[in-house]
């Protein structure tokens, strides 16, 4: 079965992407730089994202856990904010597993609902899109496939939509670029339609080191496993087994902070006439930051970007929040938006 079985129940738009052009840049520009970096990004290829899914199965890292109690606790009640036919609007689609608990609510609630997955892989918003037309006949998809900007500055406001951006990934675009982030959704979005994140919040800074350094090494194997991707696509020789992956909470930045860190002096090719890249011993590669959210955190930056809270949803230990933002418009005149 594949999408085209499903008839108008499914559409799609795709941006062109420059995805392999993109990917040398970065990578050239961010192991030449005095810190080295590679975007977070790039984590995600196809092996990448199936070592991620592993990770979400991890004791240690509970987020995912949290985060669908909480969707099944209040999904109701933030379906129920909306007054007609809902489209959700998921950033960051994925699988779209944790998003069927407010499809089942808006379906309860309104018959049928629109579901429009935003997401930079085609294979996996498809893949996505089959298991929820075949089960549920009340849905009807629309991919929009490429970078979020891309999409967003083009995407029509569409009234009563309840966009959706989970999974605490919001945490991977710190200061400015979380700002500019939430100000491209808020232009998506029609007067009074919501915005539902789901955010990791700051707690025991040994739980938050925790989730990132499994016992067993998955994190691990997915943090390296950009170096392989380094050599794959761009023909490097870089020797992985040099590198080791650690995950430390930075008190300055909020964010758990992802490295990897070479154990010895080296230096290797880049593949294809690129030249070479150096390390000291203990130098390290930033791959991540995932930042750790306070609620007045969470305000302030609401209210720079245009929205205001109507919702705030943690769990018993107040590890983990959804927080249920409107677009507002007062919000935006002060902002300057």
């Amino acid at each position: 079965m594949n999408v085209a079985d499903f008839g108008d129940r499914y559409r799609e738009r795709i941006w062109e992407t420059h995805i392999a052009e993109d990917f040398e840049r970065d990578v050239l520009a961010g192991l030449s730089a005095v810190q080295k970096t590679i975007p977070s990004k790039y984590l995600y290829d196809a092996l990448g994202s199936a070592l991620f899914e592993a990770i979400v199965l991890l004791p240690e890292y509970d987020l995912p856990r949290r985060e669908s109690a909480l969707l099944e606790r209040y999904a109701p009640h933030i379906i129920d904010r909306s007054t007609r036919r809902l489209r959700l609007l998921e950033l960051g689609s994925g699988s779209s597993q944790k998003t069927r608990t407010l499809i089942e609510a808006a379906i309860e609630r309104y018959g049928s609902v629109e579901y429009t997955a935003v997401d930079i892989s085609l294979d996996a918003v498809r893949n996505a899109a089959v298991q929820l037309l075949d089960r549920y006949p009340e849905v009807t998809v629309r991919a929009l496939v490429g970078d979020y900007f891309q999409v967003l500055g083009e995407v029509a406001p569409q009234p009563a939509t309840l966009a959706l951006f989970l999974g605490s990934n919001l945490g991977n675009y710190p200061g400015e670029r979380g700002v500019a982030f939430l100000r491209a959704v808020r232009g998506a979005l029609a007067p009074s339609d919501m915005l539902l994140l789901g955010v990791d919040l700051r707690k025991d800074r040994a739980l938050m080191e925790r989730a990132y350094n499994d016992d067993i090494g998955v994190t691990a194997a997915f943090s390296k496993n950009v170096l392989a991707r380094i050599n794959r696509d761009l023909g490097a020789e870089i020797d992985i087994g040099n590198f080791k992956h650690s995950s430390v909470f930075d008190e300055r930045t909020g964010s758990v902070e992802s490295y990897l860190i070479a154990a010895c002096v080296a230096s290797y090719s880049l593949g294809r006439g690129r030249g070479t890249v150096s390390f000291a011993a203990g130098e390290r590669i930033h791959i991540e930051s995932s930042h750790k959210f306070t609620h007045n955190e969470l305000r302030v930056l609401a209210d720079e970007c245009g929205f205001v809270e109507r919702g705030f949803f943690t769990d018993e230990d107040a590890a983990f929040a959804l927080v249920l933002l409107e677009r507002g418009e007062e919000a935006a005149k002060i902002s300057g938006l």
